[in-house]
């Protein structure tokens, strides 16, 4: 028997991974849904209870009031007296003055000022007590962007509350008066005597730069962007002419190595030639030819034209015919331009081309050996110059860049200085005066209204709190019961009907046809749940022709549903297929007798038209008016089979000759084809035993097929008992033991016996 796959039997938490598909988080979110509907009555039952709670905690709460005020808090800068009074907060300034609201000092100053009669939170506590109780009461909140301090207390009196933040604020007035009187003085000592010190450096320093300004001699100096001195110009100058004859020689000796080594080999040095006029100058070596520049211009230019049209003709003859017009021209072109490039050699060209290789050799390396040597000539001269100036500017810089040196430490003293004056200055002025100011823009006021309780706060707190342990109840029930007790759950959480119920039948004597019992008890009460089932398909708003069956797990007796349905329908007049799609182990095969014989296999894997084979593969039953085409030997890949053209044209045949067509299939938990199937049926019906398989893989059967488009007429609740407990009972005592599509035959008959 095929067992569920790994992704099929996880819990439920892992159907809403991050990963999975959108319609799958769709379906999941419906799913829970529908859980929360059936289970309602928990829902509200909670929400009811946390709402009476929340009316009885309004009831029976003290009532706090609250009193607030608000300071500006401003810090004076120094630089205030030059941006017109500008007042600057300070993010960290704001956090430090919070803090010295709520410490203790601040605290215990405000209480030692307190009215007794406004004690009335203090009066159950002992005295040592006292701060920790108005600190616990007392919040301060300091505005991120602004220059606000806003602080409130919590009290069971509103005037002891107003009390109690007016202390606090004067308390925290007087604290900071009293911390920064006379910091100013202290802080003018300090900067007096950097002041000082800074000026002795700055005259030694500028007596120093006297001294190295008189060594230097008379050249004007500012700052680094300045002009470069003439004496390190005229090295800087030299060393790159230096640098350029030096290249100039060894491209010189380059290509007299070359035309010395074509020499020897006894290569043509014509294309040396060519490549000497642009180190020797056009002119130069045209004239020592005896030949025109125009002459040599044509004859490159004529070359690279040829070279450029044999390249396209290169490129176009793989792809290209010899009678392409492009080809033809390219052809044509070339001819001309070599039976150009040969009259011209032939008149213009043969002073050049005439001249042998042992005339042209010995001129060639005349020339460059001349060149060469004039060009060590000039590397010397340039190497010699430029080692004097080098030697001569090495001297002058050391002392430019002590002055440079010098003169920055006098400028950044002079700064320095110039900083600690205006520092003094500021400070003389803040003298007699604290550099925080705190002005009270709020003052506290009695409030009438209690902040705490509140309706609406209470009232959101149960609906929410309410809310949340009903969905908990709900979720704590629904893992903790996970089997369907009633046909209205099973629809209400699948969201499809509930077509029919199948009670559990006794096994019959027999083989095939002979142990369905519409075929042999067609009027007892347990063929009436088939024709139930065939008239909601019959009757139903969608097109029920072609329809599939499945289970959602094996061993649900899908199989024995599946051929009892069809007699069912056979009996109502309607020609009837019953095709056994399960090609893994076929459970309508083995009911029927019919294990070995050729059928759905052999017609989708012999690659001849479906159509056509289909008829000789067709088997009649007992049953007039019904058929049936096995499965057939087994093959190792009947999804690829199922999901072939071959199985399409297949359906298209059953269609047009029958009335009915029933695809029996495997549990779509255990493998995919009856989701490939699905998708070209009418639609699935879906085999549930209530008492056996689990609410989460029966929802996740119906998930899986509809994520694939297929869709579900509903569900048959099979193996019903009337006293199982589950609310299945309906007065005519529905049970049933079924076989399944895995089970031989051996296997079926003592199981049905059994039950």
């Amino acid at each position: 028997m095929s067992k569920p796959s790994e992704s099929n039997s996880l819990p439920e938490s892992a159907s809403l991974k991050a990963d999975m598909t959108p319609s799958e988080a769709v379906h999941a979110i419906l799913r829970i849904w529908r859980t929360l509907v059936y289970r309602k009555h928990l829902v509200l039952g909670a929400l009811g209870a946390c709402l009476a709670l929340g009316v009885a905690y309004y009831m029976v709460a003290p009532r706090y009031y609250r009193s607030t005020a608000k300071l500006l808090i401003v810090e004076r800068k120094a630089d205030e007296l030059t941006s017109m009074g500008e007042q600057i907060a300070n993010e960290n300034l704001m956090a430090t003055q919070r803090e010295l609201v709520l410490s203790a000092r601040v605290v215990q100053d405000a209480l030692d000022t307190l009215p007794s009669q406004y004690q009335v939170d203090l009066q159950h506590l002992p005295r040592r007590e006292w701060v920790e109780e108005i600190a616990e009461r007392l919040h301060a909140k300091a505005s991120r962007k602004g220059s606000f301090v806003e602080i409130s207390y919590t009290s069971l009196h509103p005037e002891a509350a107003a009390a109690i933040v007016t202390e606090v604020v004067n308390s925290y007035l007087s604290f900071v008066d009293e911390t920064h009187q006379g910091s100013a003085g202290d802080t003018i000592e300090v900067l007096d005597s950097r002041l000082t010190q800074v000026e002795t450096d700055l005259i030694q320093n500028q007596q120093e730069l006297l001294k190295l300004r008189a060594n230097v001699g008379h050249l004007a100096l500012g700052d680094e962007k300045e002009a470069i001195d003439p004496t390190v110009q005229r090295a800087l100058r030299l060393n790159e002419s230096w640098i350029t004859a030096n290249d100039k020689r060894i491209e010189l000796q380059a290509r007299l190595t070359a035309v010395d080594a074509a020499i020897a080999a006894d290569h043509d040095l014509q294309p040396h030639l060519m490549a000497l006029q642009e180190t020797l100058g056009q002119q130069m070596l045209v004239s020592s030819l005896g030949l025109s520049p125009d002459d040599l211009n044509a004859i490159r230019e004529q070359e690279q034209e040829l070279i450029e049209a044999k390249r396209q003709l290169e490129s176009f003859t793989p792809y290209l015919g010899p009678n392409n017009p492009k080809v033809v021209n390219l052809q044509d072109k070339i001819r001309g331009i070599e039976q150009y490039l040969a009259n011209y050699r032939s008149r213009a060209g043969n002073r050049v081309a005439g001249i042998s290789n042992d005339e042209l050799g010995p001129m060639l390396r005349s020339m460059l050996t001349q060149a060469v040597e004039q060009a060590w000539h000039q590397e010397r001269q340039k190497g010699a110059a430029f080692q004097a100036a080098r030697q001569e500017a090495a001297k002058h810089s050391s002392a430019l860049v002590d002055l440079r040196t010098r003169e920055r430490e006098v400028l950044r003293l002079e700064d320095q200085r110039d900083e600690l004056i205006s520092r003094i200055n500021t400070a003389d002025i803040f003298q007699s005066q604290g550099p925080i100011q705190a002005v009270v823009v709020k003052d506290p006021l009695p409030e009438p209204k209690p902040v705490t309780p509140r309706i609406q706060l209470v009232v959101v707190l149960s609906v929410m709190g309410g809310l949340m342990i009903g969905v908990l109840l709900a979720y704590v029930q629904d893992v903790m019961d996970d089997r369907f007790n009633s046909p209205e759950e099973l629809s209400g959480q699948l969201g499809v009907p509930v077509l029919a119920l199948v009670q559990r039948l006794q096994s019959l004597p027999g083989e095939g046809l002979q142990s369905l019992h519409t075929h042999v008890q067609p009027n007892a009460n347990e063929s009436e749940a088939f024709r139930t089932l065939r008239t909601s398909l019959a009757l139903g708003t969608e097109v029920a022709d072609r329809v599939l069956v499945s289970s959602a797990e094996p061993g649900d007796g899908k199989t024995t549903v599946s051929a009892n349905l069809a007699v069912a329908f056979a009996q109502a007049g309607k020609r009837t297929l019953v095709i056994d799609a399960d090609l893994r182990r076929p459970g309508m095969t083995a009911l029927l007798g019919l294990k070995g014989v050729p059928g759905v296999v052999d017609i989708l894997s012999s690659g001849q038209s479906a159509a056509e084979l289909a008829p000789k593969h067709v088997l009649k039953t007992d049953a007039e008016g019904l058929d049936v085409i096995p499965a057939g030997l087994r093959r190792p890949n009947p999804a690829e089979l199922l999901s072939s053209d071959a199985f399409i044209e297949l359906l298209a045949w059953a269609d047009s000759q029958y009335d009915q067509v029933l695809v029996d299939c495997p549990p779509v938990l255990a493998v995919s084809d009856a989701q490939i199937v699905g998708r070209l049926v009418d639609g699935a019906i879906l085999v549930v035993r209530p008492e056996k398989n689990h609410r989460r893989l029966v929802a996740r059967a119906v998930e899986s097929f509809q994520s694939t488009g297929t869709h579900v007429f509903g569900v048959v609740a099979n193996d019903v008992s009337e006293f199982s407990g589950a609310g299945y009972g309906y007065g005519y005592g529905y049970s049933y033991g079924g076989d399944e599509e895995g089970e031989t035959i051996a296997a079926e008959i003592p199981a049905r016996h059994a039950a």
